[in-house]
């Protein structure tokens, strides 16, 4: 994930709602958008998820973990971390 203050090159979208789509987060920048049920794919590119709200999404993770080089690992660490977060704090579907 990119730096939530600098979004740069990125594509942006605000107050966007997205529903039973495809989204690439890489390469793009949400802000206050809603995601229903959607797959987010995420490559080892940059992006920005800020104030969203998600509701019942998958994740498609295509990273590269390059030999001998510890960031990719530590960048795919973050990426599930984050994603635990997020779950957290939409609360899990009771199994």
């Amino acid at each position: 994930m990119a730096d939530q203050n600098s979004i740069g090159p990125l594509t942006p979208h605000e107050d966007e709602e997205f529903v039973s789509q495809t989204v690439y987060l890489s390469g793009h920048a949400y802000r206050r958008c809603r995601f229903d049920r959607c797959t987010f794919v995420v490559t080892n590119m940059p992006f920005v998820m800020q104030e969203n709200r998600i509701v019942g999404c998958n994740w498609r993770i295509e990273c590269d973990v390059l030999w001998g080089d510890p960031n990719t690992r530590s960048n795919l660490r973050r990426l599930l971390d984050a994603i635990d977060g997020a779950m957290d704090e939409l609360g899990m579907p009771p199994r």
